[in-house]
């Protein structure tokens, strides 16, 4: 009984991970189709979370855990293999599919509050060869989750690309980081209008925006001091413990 409630616990979370992917366009001919999508689907994503790595590793653990990729879904046709993986996934239409995988991360650890990461990365050794430039990857780190919530590869760095991915996550509530690349109007109004808050890195070579910063919070700091000591004395949290009657005398020191 207790191998059955697992069983249809764990089918239940899968069709769960699925229906996230249900507007994902299958761009293949349905009368060739011998995988569907939403099998190899499946089956790269716990490929993933076991460890793969590569085309080959998610054909390696199809494989080796057939009989487990049947409770959740028929299989009917076995598994691809690692070249019909590489076909099936080249064809997709990756932005839509970022969506998709953004929209059920979220889903499951729900952030709601804390720290959401954006930040620029350069793919080592992806540029200079056959005259190709290198990828440039710009995602956003839950921190709390230790989790990547969302990602977006570019050709070079720039700031649109860090709105188009602010346009894919759910962040209500949370504090987005960004370094100087997206110090602009444009992303501070995109944030505020998900209802979230900001902090932004910035670089000395960014005209006085700097220099107004350090001032604002300089006179910041000098006038809540001030607002501080122009308080009477019982105002600033020096309190008397509401349990004390001030008439009773009866545990002072004699």
């Amino acid at each position: 009984m207790d191998g059955m409630t697992t069983g249809s616990g764990a089918l239940a979370e899968a069709v769960v991970i699925l229906n996230h992917f249900k507007g994902m366009p299958d761009p293949r001919q349905r009368g060739k189709v011998m995988y569907p999508f939403e099998e190899v689907l499946l089956l790269a994503l716990l490929a993933v979370l076991a460890g793969a790595e590569s085309f080959v590793d998610i054909a390696r653990f199809g494989c080796m855990k057939l009989e487990l990729l049947r409770r959740f879904r028929p299989y009917l046709g076995g598994t691809p293999s690692h070249d019909h993986l590489g076909d099936i996934f080249a064809a997709l239409d990756t932005e839509q599919f970022q969506r998709c995988f953004v929209a059920w991360t979220a889903s499951l650890i729900g952030v709601r509050s804390g720290v959401v990461a954006i930040d620029g990365k350069t793919v080592r050794r992806s540029g200079g060869k056959a005259a190709k430039g290198a990828i440039h990857m710009v995602s956003a780190f839950v921190a709390s989750q230790r989790l990547v919530l969302g990602q977006v590869k570019v050709g070079e760095k720039s700031s649109e690309i860090v709105a188009k991915l602010l346009d894919m996550l759910v962040v209500e509530g949370t504090i987005i980081t960004i370094d100087a690349m997206g110090c602009q109007r444009a992303i501070a109004r995109k944030i505020i209008d998900k209802k979230t808050d900001y902090v932004f890195g910035l670089k000395g070579n960014q005209g006085s925006l700097r220099e107004d910063v350090e001032l604002f919070v300089t006179e910041q700091k000098a006038r809540n001091f001030a607002e501080y000591h122009d308080q009477p004395r019982g105002d600033r949290g020096c309190r008397q413990r509401p349990d004390r009657d001030p008439d009773d005398h009866r545990h002072s020191r004699r």
